[in-house]
């Protein structure tokens, strides 16, 4: 076989084995695409100019109530679903501790402006005449001590020495007419003795200190007493100085921020209802330990009604704004209710993965039936 024929056959067996797989062969199955797995996000509802949202009944005026400090609740004076006026009393704190705290701190400030009363008014006459007397007191005691003892004080000083000393020679004598005695030492005699010694060694003793004359040192005490009160009653005719003033009016102001401060605790101790409304939510029971900040109470105006989206996407919001027309559709009523956009806000948050913002309805009527939370769809035209 030349080389043409062999190509020729290796043609025609290619060919039949071709045909034979196209008419009884088995098919080959064609692979399966992969599709790419569906997005979390929510999708646009923005078509032909209107943008859809669902949302749901809330109150335009709402409140969310807690105490400002940690507390034991003592009353809970309303219950869930009750309608309350405005300043009615809704959960209460115990206060005793908070009432002692006020009286505590009005006490200090009141010992404050005391002090500053009197720094301002400088000092008042029976101060300054004390302080003089102080101040004569301890210079004419100077003085004395300087100049010595006096003739008189010589006299008497001497002539209780002299007492004494015929006292003790007295006793002396009668001891020692019993000194031979065993039992001398439970004699009155040995008794009168021993105080007739005590009693001389005294007198020599003050005799001694009146004829010696003061000491260097107690020259010197004596003169300190005479500079000390000299410096006080020289402060007390001054008056106060700008630095004792400014001291005094700073403690006032700290005291009287004290007292605000324990004053403002005890108000918060009580929560009333700053609206006339509706008891919302209630999470709270006498007893119960609260805590700063924690919701205890919400409380709503169902006077005044509005609606707020809950899924509305970031991709559609950038198409309303504040004042466009809305449809709001009220599925448990199935009613349709007109309104307006009232507010956007400025803060997303997060749905199934999809960045959405609330927007707000004010609706323009409101339908009878309508109550807190209800499901709606809205239908804001865009365009």
């Amino acid at each position: 076989m030349n080389g043409a024929s062999w190509r020729a056959a290796v043609l025609l067996v290619a060919l039949v084995a071709l045909l034979l797989t196209g008419c009884g062969g088995t098919p080959q199955p064609s692979p399966t695409p992969i599709l790419p797995p569906p997005s979390a996000e929510l999708p646009p509802r923005s078509v032909g100019g209107v943008v859809t949202a669902s949302g749901e009944v809330v109150a335009a005026q709402e409140a969310q109530m807690g105490f400002i400090v940690a507390g034991q609740v003592s009353k809970v004076g309303v219950q869930l679903g009750e309608e309350v006026e405005q300043g009615q009393v809704l959960v209460s704190q115990e206060a005793g501790s908070l009432e002692a705290g006020v009286a505590q701190a009005e006490a200090a400030a009141e010992a404050a402006r005391a002090q500053l009363a009197e720094v301002e008014s400088g000092p008042r006459p029976e101060e300054l005449a004390a302080a003089q007397a102080a101040y004569d007191g301890a210079l004419a005691q100077y003085r004395k001590l300087e100049a010595g003892p006096s003739d008189e004080e010589l006299r008497i000083a001497l002539a209780a020495l002299r007492k004494a000393e015929a006292a003790l020679v007295q006793a002396q004598a009668a001891y020692d007419e019993i000194a031979w005695m065993e039992e001398v030492g439970e004699m009155p005699q040995t008794l009168a003795l021993q105080l007739a010694t005590l009693d001389y060694e005294s007198a020599l003793a003050n005799y001694e200190l009146v004829t010696g004359g003061p000491s260097p040192d107690d020259l010197a005490v004596a003169w300190a007493s005479v500079e000390s009160a000299k410096a006080a009653l020289d402060a007390l005719r001054a008056g106060a100085s700008a630095e004792q003033l400014t001291a005094a009016r700073a403690a006032v102001a700290q005291a009287e921020a004290g007292l605000e401060v324990a004053r403002a605790s005890l108000r918060h101790a009580t929560l009333t209802a700053p609206f006339a409304g509706i008891v919302a939510d209630l999470d709270v029971s006498p007893g119960q330990i609260v805590m700063p900040g924690q919701v205890v109470l919400t409380l709503a105006d169902l006077t005044q009604l509005q609606v707020e989206t809950t899924d509305l996407s970031e991709r559609d919001v950038s198409e309303v704004d504040v004042g466009q027309q809305a449809t709001v559709y009220v599925e448990a009523l199935s009613v349709d209710v007109p309104g307006r956009v009232a507010r956007i806000s400025p803060l997303p948050s997060t749905l199934g993965g999809d960045v959405v913002y609330a927007v707000v309805i004010a609706l323009d009527e409101l339908p009878e039936g309508l109550r807190l939370r209800m499901s709606v769809e809205v239908e804001i035209a865009t365009e």
